[in-house]
């Protein structure tokens, strides 16, 4: 399997790793101490959320095997990318100019260390 299927992978189930666990937490506020562990330990959302981040892990984890971390690690800053898409699709956050100027700026350093 290529190397850059494992990179995909990874960004891949890391963001909806991501997104499951804030839909989960989303339902936690004004929750404290035990009950809020109780709560944590119980939903689908945070315990699915912390498994498909932990096959992300594994798929990160075989993508290093196979290349140099100076050239693999950029491409992890696309989850950012993609949370920030993920959450402005699924929970209606807003993107401001900042935030679209910084996807550029983020898809632009991973081409050009790509390139290398």
């Amino acid at each position: 399997m290529s190397p850059v299927i494992f990179v995909v992978m990874s960004t891949i189930l890391g963001i909806a790793g991501q997104l499951m666990l804030k839909r989960g937490m989303s339902t936690m506020v004004g929750t404290s101490g035990r009950a809020l562990l109780m709560r944590v330990a119980t939903s689908p959302w945070v315990v699915g959320g912390l498994f498909i981040y932990g096959c992300g892990v594994i798929f990160w984890l075989l993508a290093l095997s196979r290349w140099e971390i100076s050239y693999v690690y950029p491409f992890a800053s696309l989850g950012y990318v993609g949370i920030i898409l993920g959450s402005y699709w699924l929970f209606k956050e807003r993107i401001s100019l900042m935030r679209l100027a910084g996807i550029a700026v983020i898809i632009a350093g991973v081409l050009i260390t790509s390139q290398t």
